[in-house]
């Protein structure tokens, strides 16, 4: 287990990882979403963008799963899913 604490002043989305190769790949790595509704707020995504997504199924809206709040029931898989 790792304890991670840091102060939550900029809001984004922050990629945290190991610099090894290997590790990164086989799932060493997560991502902090600060301050999301600031974020929502204070940027955009091109409309090229969406419209990629629209075009290959991706929901837009909500969260990773494209469900509102802590709903994230229809996400696929994990990769390596544990044993």
């Amino acid at each position: 287990y790792i304890r991670v604490r840091f102060r939550a002043d900029n809001p984004g989305v922050w990629f945290l990882h190991c610099h090894l190769a290997w590790h990164e790949y086989n799932g060493v790595a997560v991502v902090f979403v600060e301050a999301p509704g600031v974020l929502q707020q204070r940027q955009s995504v091109p409309e090229e963008m969406v419209e990629m997504c629209k075009r290959q199924g991706i929901p837009t809206q909500g969260n990773g799963a494209g469900n509102q709040g802590f709903d994230l029931s229809g996400l696929p898989p994990a990769v390596y899913p544990p044993s």
